[in-house]
């Protein structure tokens, strides 16, 4: 090991010797100690993505509205990918609220669905489009996925989707009851 890695490592390690901490009995130790041991794992994950989510959303949103009114000014389809870009992404817990913050969304009917390439006509848009068809280019194996949708011919689904990429996660599935009453929830008013 080389000595400047040494000091690399040394410069990250927490309990390095010219570092002052704060005493555990600080007003300030005692608030992070009663936040952690009172905050559940899962609330800490989502408190942090609470964090992130506003600024992407917010991002997301605007490309996606731009995006979708560009693609759909003429008429044309709108084309989507359901491939993952991103092979480390996770899933967030799914909540009517984070659904809300998708650019895209819309409940439409398998026409055809052969050779990677889904197409739907369009029954309903919640958000970010006009046109009366979208297109997913859906790479054969997608749905084995967590969460990955298998698309079938005269089936219906309702889409969510980011930057052209649709979102699974339950964001988007089947037509079920539960996940309508979901959508009509979060793109209401």
């Amino acid at each position: 090991m080389t000595d400047e890695l040494r000091d690399r490592l040394a410069r990250l390690d927490p309990m390095r010797s010219d570092v002052s901490v704060e005493p555990v009995d600080s007003p300030a130790s005692r608030k992070l100690l009663e936040s952690t041991m009172s905050t559940q794992v899962g609330e800490r994950r989502a408190t942090s993505m609470r964090r992130l989510v506003p600024a992407v959303a917010a991002v997301a949103v605007a490309v996606g509205v731009i995006g979708a009114l560009a693609l759909n000014g003429g008429g044309q389809p709108l084309v989507l990918n359901t491939g993952v870009e991103d092979p480390t992404a996770s899933c967030i817990v799914f909540s009517v609220e984070e659904l809300a913050k998708a650019p895209v969304a819309f409940e439409g009917t398998v026409v055809s669905s052969e050779d990677g390439v889904v197409t739907l006509d369009v029954d309903e848009w919640f958000r970010g489009g006009v046109s009366g068809q979208v297109i997913l280019e859906a790479p054969e194996g997608m749905e084995a996925l967590i969460g990955g949708i298998p698309f079938t011919a005269g089936d219906t689904y309702l889409i969510t989707a980011y930057d052209g990429v649709v979102n699974y996660c339950g964001f988007s599935g089947p037509s079920t009851p539960e996940l309508r009453a979901a959508f009509e929830a979060a793109f209401s008013g």
